[in-house]
């Protein structure tokens, strides 16, 4: 269960991130 919200936790951050770097 922890291992699935780590993932997403992950996955969310690397969204906002890829969308930081497209954006700028």
């Amino acid at each position: 269960m922890l291992d699935i919200f780590l993932l997403m936790f992950f996955a969310i951050i690397g969204l906002v991130v890829l969308s930081y770097i497209i954006y700028v």
